[in-house]
């Protein structure tokens, strides 16, 4: 039978897996370990008196209205809104996680009195989502095909999740693979937004450092662009309209200046391209550098805010520590389109 999820009947919390669980002999009901020795034998006397088992009783019970509306999670007995499909506590699927396993409950021996003799039955077998692992098992599996129990430097694979969030899916195939093949993927989403990539993630120090060296280097641009190169290209530009030369490329351009101007004036009037160049080389070392330094960014949070938990549910410490910052983003994203509504008027 399964216990996970059920309750325990002395304390009243429900099973997790990671639960060290034993069963009365004779009537079969569930609880931890440390309830069972607390109160020294099976409460329920009147089972054994009637030759009924737990799992009649449990089976018979009626429902409360609030019961109907929810459904328990299997991993770790939070209440979910009955339509909820992932569990919004461990982030597993309310039906199961299609990757990852779960232990079934040791088994009594019939012969025993004594609850904490097992068969030896701990036999782990895979929970499978909608019946099947299907064809795109793997895509709503929010583990990404992980276990929850994979070792990440000394941080489980559920605490990776919970840490990471959202887009769990990729980020955890990615740390996997990081850790076991120390290779890594190109992240394009940090490509495109840089430092404010970061800063979402909630690397605030990295990704301010980042965001301060983008916005110098995109106010240089302007600077630059207003100030020297927009005047040299004016004049080149009449050089070639005197000169009669209707087309004209860039390279025509670079040929006047080197032909009229000294040196460090051809440097700066192609400053502006020149400052894009770098612009792309730092978004190019953020779409390389950014898996690999997130996760031992995420592994050094989590073992931080673990050894900081004192009320005893680190899953949810860890959940309210991590996660994205969504206001930051949108700040980052207004600040970039001022920027660039100021550059149309320099």
């Amino acid at each position: 039978m399964d216990l996970i999820g059920k309750q325990c009947p002395v304390c009243s919390r429900s099973f997790r897996e990671e639960d060290d669980i034993v069963v009365c002999p004779k009537c079969g009901a569930p609880y931890h370990r440390e309830c069972y020795k607390e109160k020294g034998k099976c409460i329920f006397k009147d089972l054994h008196a009637s030759g009924k088992s737990w799992k009649e009783v449990y089976d018979n019970e009626p429902v409360s209205e609030k019961e109907k509306d929810t459904v328990k999670c299997p991993d770790c007995g939070e209440e979910n809104p009955k339509n909820a499909i992932i569990c919004r506590r461990c982030g597993s699927f309310i039906s199961g996680t299609v990757s990852g396993s779960v232990k079934r409950p040791a088994q009594q021996s019939e012969n025993s009195d004594d609850p904490d003799s097992k068969d030896g039955s701990d036999e782990s077998f895979p929970f499978e989502y909608g019946g099947g692992v299907g064809p795109f098992s793997f895509f709503l599996d929010p583990m990404g095909g992980v276990s929850k129990d994979e070792n990440f430097d000394g941080v489980s694979g559920a605490e990776v999740s919970k840490y990471v969030n959202t887009n769990t899916s990729y980020y955890l195939p990615v740390f996997a693979k990081i850790k076991k093949q120390n290779k890594s993927k190109f992240n394009f989403a940090a490509f495109f937004f840089a430092g404010a990539w970061h800063l979402y993630r909630k690397q605030y120090l990295k990704g301010a450092l980042i965001t301060a060296v983008y916005f110098l280097l995109e106010i240089a641009v302007l600077l630059f662009a207003a100030l020297i190169s927009s005047p040299l290209f004016k004049e080149a530009s009449s050089f070639f309209t005197e000169a009669e030369q209707t087309y004209v490329t860039i390279g025509d351009y670079f040929s006047w200046a080197m032909s009229y101007k000294s040196f460090w004036e051809v440097i700066l009037m192609f400053m502006p391209y020149i400052i894009y160049v770098l612009l792309f080389a730092v978004r190019l070392i953020c779409g390389f550098t950014a898996n690999r330094g997130y996760y031992k960014f995420t592994v050094a949070k989590i073992k931080k805010t673990k050894s900081k938990c004192t009320d005893g549910d680190t899953l949810k410490a860890i959940s309210e520590a991590g996660g994205v910052n969504n206001a930051v983003a949108w700040m980052f994203l207004a600040c970039y389109l001022i920027l660039q509504f100021a550059s149309m008027f320099m």
